[in-house]
């Protein structure tokens, strides 16, 4: 949950919610702060006195964009017991919520700024079952993410790859 909430129309507001759709479309490399302070009216110190850096601003989009896609997963592993089922149930949860929000290019990419909140929620799920287990599961979603992403299948596909995965015992 967010410790803050910026004003919405505030300047902070602005450049997160413009940042947000940069970093979905271009992914943290794509992203130039002069360009995106040019979009938001504003110069590039009102972004650095806000965020510090770009990497920050990513940092503050990222958790939150996390924070939301494990909300959902979260709720929905909730609804079963079975430890498989549980998984299968959050990673198409995750799945959806990524394509409803269309942030598939920013979960996708690496985030070496900050630790990866998917990652840590996974490995949580995971506690008890097959050790390393969780690189094996975050890494096969983070592909069919980025599939849908670059258009190598479609979300339904995706869906079936996912399913498949969980046939498995662990």
């Amino acid at each position: 949950m967010k410790n803050w909430i910026p004003v919405p129309g505030s300047k902070k507001e602005t450049i997160i919610r413009l940042a947000l759709e940069q970093f979905k479309e271009k992914g943290y490399e794509g992203v130039n702060i002069k360009d995106l302070a040019k979009e938001a009216n504003m110069t590039t110190g009102v972004i650095y006195h806000h965020f510090g850096s770009k990497a920050k601003l990513y940092t503050v989009i990222r958790h939150d964009v996390e924070q939301r896609i494990i909300d959902r997963m979260e709720g929905a592993a909730d609804t079963v017991n079975d430890p498989v089922k549980k998984l299968e149930t959050a990673f198409l949860a995750g799945l959806d919520a990524t394509l409803k929000l269309n942030v598939g290019r920013l979960l996708c990419e690496d985030n070496p700024h900050a630790i990866d909140k998917i990652e840590e929620f996974v490995q949580h799920l995971l506690k008890g079952t097959v050790k390393g287990l969780e690189f094996i599961v975050l890494s096969s979603w983070r592909s069919v993410l980025e599939a849908i992403e670059n258009e190598k299948i479609d979300p339904s596909e995706g869906r079936k790859l996912l399913s498949w995965l969980f046939q498995k015992k662990m």
